[in-house]
């Protein structure tokens, strides 16, 4: 069949399926109906076998209208052509033909054709049946008993014959009353056993409320032991009356770690998949699960650790602390497990090989209401895995001062004073400070009480760092933290004073603030804690700690509500599983990492050679220049770098007209000398309304006739161009002819005449290369003006639509915002087209540097808003051209 006919079934393929699917396996099904009086029912059987399928004869019924599988009108035609499909879309076509079939069957499986027959035991009919065992036949009760010996969870359907379907049964229902399911004896009744105890058992099939008996022997186990001997963990040690089987808490605990679904979510759909109709008759055992699944954890790490067995991973990794039970990272620096012998020799400018990279960073999602709780509720980790024993942090937090007084330049983060208290209203915990290696797993962590404050984050470093000892020579040491410039001007001393064992590391570790958080800082923050004004960082950017917020915030509502004890130990819990999962992907994306690496190490090293030889005479120079940033002494908001561009290196226009004006210089001019204030002003101006002659004519363009501002901005300028001219003659007298021979235009169509708008030959012939230098000075210092604005348009711009998403609701407020977005974006556009302009004009001077004023469009404008959380990927994405230029040109180019 051609590609783009329509698909449609023929009575034939009707017949064929109905037949196919209807006499081969479709059980009796007994349908019953109020008939149109309502006073009586009838009975009609669906898919009944005939005679031939009674005998086992393959030859099939004849289909009728009751049994068809189909109806002509109820198939779905394909009204799209086979070429333009997505393969999900093919296969959703090819299965909608199988849809009333697939119906048809699951309605059919609610009868059995073998019910009634003799089991094949020889001794009784066939009454009940297990959906839970795959292609397992209706047995009778003693059979089906035998064969459910070692499952006894397994719901047992007995077909009632009054009502005509199966009836859904403890399997406890099908024994006498004075037996249960025996424990004890691999499945088999215990001579002595105990009275049948009455006890609700939760598997993953449902809650069954039934009756176990236990072993009466002389040597008997406690009813506990024999409970967990047979893979049920119960709810309490003595006298227990429920039990959860480990299969269950396996599944639990992959969900939760996975989905996050809570314990009360859980539970609720183990009882609707006892019964989904009268649920409220199933017992519910929240509180006993809530209980059980809080020491599962606990159990599961302890044999995983092998806490079990000997000093377990103490007699591995012995420098360790005794007993901890946490996943550390396998990449990191680790004496005596993954560093070779003598990584002490190696060079300074290769200590970014073996350095130790670490994140901090609070979250305020993962906090803790104030509530009565039961003060003797206390974590099972006890401080063997991030965080803290909880006496050890109370007597930290009464003896150490919580509140800061350093007194800090940059005040555009004020993380640690700023906080809402409004927002953290009833609130014991307000979040956790974590400490995370640059691979992403959590160190350590720390709950913030108050507010994120400095003694917080000097705990959690504390505890990262006691947790990974390492015995003589330290590595290199790179800490990020999203206020560096406030947290270190006095940690060394903090750290002398209470964490002295910690004060080493501390002292020479090197601290970053992180990529996207550093741009919310003052400049001075950026050369000073940047990576990418530091050697050896090994392109650390410092936001690792912000990937796994996305996955433990989803606990929030979960923790928020629990005990102090039972919120640490799910934390921890969580950790562990986000740990074990990047241990174990690790090397897939090491492996990436390395042929992502060996292709941008070509592109990098091509690139930087072809600087070096650009700038040949100059790499000397640089090479001995002091790269490292200095606070001015006369102004603690500057620092002094040789990165940065002070007013001596890339002036604005405004600092560079001030400063020709209030020189002395004089300029030669074809009729004599003349002093260099006035023709710097002069030439201001000209450019002033040279950009303005531009911005009138694009109105124009734009509003397509004469409108009243038009013609109030044209009678503007054409007064200014008016009173330029008067200077124009004073200081340009050999171009008198060229004004006389000007065409009556509009203002905006004139031609200033310019040294920029004659040849290098008329230049020449007029005397006028010394004010053409000037206006090239001048020109170089309105692109730096221009791509400071455009930077700063282009920030607002991002900033405005993340404030749209985020806070705009409503028709009134979405219009407004649209409003704001446009007006920003036609600024930001003059503005490149007030670039594209001055940098024509160089052009036309030719004084034009191609690569420290390169071509600007939209698109060079591209910023990935810190404003916004970073999202897998953003790596990857280079910014725009516009952020790798600063006021004195390309970043490239502008060190010459």
């Amino acid at each position: 069949m051609p590609p783009h006919k329509k698909r449609k079934l023929t009575q034939a393929d009707l017949e064929r399926n109905s037949s196919s699917y209807v006499n081969r396996s479709a059980p009796r099904q007994i349908m019953s109906s109020l008939s149109r009086s309502g006073l009586s029912t009838t009975t009609r059987i669906i898919g009944a076998p005939s005679v031939q399928q009674e005998t086992g004869s393959a030859i099939p019924a004849e289909p009728t209208a009751t049994t068809s599988l189909y109806a002509e009108e109820s198939m779905p035609e394909l009204d799209f052509v086979e070429e333009s499909r997505t393969q999900r879309a093919k296969l959703l076509a090819e299965y909608q033909e199988f849809l009333p079939t697939a119906a048809k069957l699951l309605m059919m499986q609610e009868a059995d054709l073998r019910i009634g027959q003799l089991c094949s035991c020889g001794h009784a009919a066939r009454r009940v049946r297990c959906q839970q065992c795959l292609q397992q036949a209706p047995l009778c009760h003693s059979c089906w008993l035998g064969a459910h010996k070692h499952q006894p969870l397994h719901w047992a359907e007995a077909w009632d014959e009054t009502k005509g379907y199966f009836v859904r049964h403890d399997i406890s229902m099908l024994m006498p009353e004075s037996l249960g399911i025996p424990l004890g004896h691999d499945g088999n009744q215990c001579p002595y056993a105990t009275t049948p105890l009455l006890m609700t058992l939760v598997d993953v099939g449902g809650v069954h409320a039934t009756r176990v008996t236990f072993c009466g022997c002389p040597d008997h186990l406690s009813k506990w032991h024999q409970l967990f001997h047979a893979g049920l963990l119960p709810a309490t040690v003595k006298d227990p009356q429920s039990a959860f089987t480990l299969n269950l808490l396996r599944q639990w605990d992959l969900f939760n770690l996975q989905s996050k679904i809570t314990a009360y979510q859980f539970m609720l759909s183990l009882r609707r998949l006892t019964d989904n109709v009268f649920t409220g008759n199933v017992p519910d055992l929240y509180k006993q699960f809530l209980f059980v699944t809080r020491i599962w954890p606990w159990i599961q790490m302890e044999k995983r650790f092998g806490g079990l067995y000997g000093d377990g991973m103490t007699e591995c990794f012995p420098h360790r602390p005794k007993d901890n039970v946490m996943n550390f990272c396998p990449v990191c620096p680790d004496a005596d497990v993954n560093m070779e012998d003598g990584w002490e020799c190696a060079p300074s400018h290769l200590r970014h090989i073996h350095s130790s990279r670490i994140t901090i960073d609070g979250n305020m999602k993962t906090g803790n209401y104030a509530k009565r709780n039961d003060p003797n509720d206390m974590s099972l980790f006890d401080g063997r895995a991030y965080m803290a024993n909880s006496k050890r942090y109370e007597h930290y937090l009464k003896t150490v001062p919580q509140l800061q007084n350093e007194k800090v330049t940059c005040n555009h983060l004020n993380v640690a004073n700023g906080a809402s208290r409004s927002k953290f209203k009833n609130l014991r915990v307000i979040g956790t400070v974590n400490v995370h290696c640059d691979h992403y797993m959590v160190g350590s962590s720390v709950d913030i009480i108050g507010a994120e404050r400095f003694a917080t984050v000097d705990f959690a470093l504390e505890l990262f760092h006691e947790a990974r000892p390492f015995k003589g020579k330290q590595p290199d040491k790179l800490i990020s933290y999203d206020y560096a410039c406030g947290l270190t001007p006095n940690i060394s001393d903090r750290f002398h004073q209470y964490h002295p064992t910690q004060a080493p590391i501390i002292d020479n570790a090197r601290w970053i603030i992180p990529s996207c958080h550093v741009r919310n800082h003052i400049e001075g923050c950026d050369y000073l804690y940047s990576y990418l004004y530091k050697s050896s960082t090994g392109h650390f950017y410092g936001e690792s700690a912000e990937a796994p917020w996305d996955i433990f915030n989803q606990l929030g509502s979960s923790v928020m509500q629990m005990s102090a004890g039972h919120r640490i130990d799910t934390l921890i819990s969580h950790y562990n599983d986000w740990n074990w999962r990047k241990t174990v992907g690790i090397v897939r994306q090491v492996l990436k990492d390395l042929d992502y690496t060996k292709v941008q190490y070509v592109q990098k090293r091509d690139h930087f050679l072809g600087l070096c030889l650009m700038f040949e005479d100059k790499v000397c120079e640089w090479t001995q220049l002091d790269r490292s940033p200095i606070i001015d002494p006369h102004n603690k908001k500057r620092v002094l770098s040789v990165y940065s561009h002070g007013d001596n290196k890339a002036p604005s226009l405004k600092s560079l007209v001030d400063k020709l004006m209030s020189s002395e210089e004089t300029v030669p001019m074809s009729f004599g000398k003349v002093k260099l204030a006035g023709v710097a002003a002069w030439l201001h101006e000209g450019l002033l309304i040279s950009r303005d002659q531009s911005r009138v004519c694009r109105i124009g363009q734009r509003t397509d006739g004469a409108t009243e501002g038009l013609q109030k901005q044209q009678r503007s300028l054409e007064n200014r161009i008016s009173k330029w001219r008067k200077k124009q003659r004073q200081y340009m007298d050999m171009v008198t002819a060229y004004l006389l021979d000007q065409p009556d235009c509009e203002p905006e169509q004139m031609k200033l005449l310019l040294p920029s708008d004659f040849s290098a030959l008329e230049r020449k012939a007029l005397c006028l290369a010394p004010l053409a230098g000037k206006q090239v000075q001048l020109l170089e210092s309105a692109l730096g003006d221009v791509i400071n604005s455009l930077q700063t348009v282009v920030k607002t711009l991002t900033a405005a639509c993340e404030r749209k998403v985020k806070e705009d609701r409503g028709q009134k407020a979405n219009i407004r915002s649209h409003s704001q977005i446009r007006t920003i974006q036609t600024k930001r556009d003059e503005l490149i087209l007030d670039y594209s302009t001055y940098r024509h004009t160089l052009c036309t001077l030719e004084a034009l540097d191609e690569l420290r004023w390169p071509e600007l469009t939209v698109r060079d404008t591209f910023r990935k808003a810190t404003e916004r959380r970073r999202t897998p990927g953003d790596s990857r994405i280079l910014e725009g051209n516009l952020w790798n230029m600063t006021t004195a040109g390309h970043s490239a180019a502008a060190a010459q």
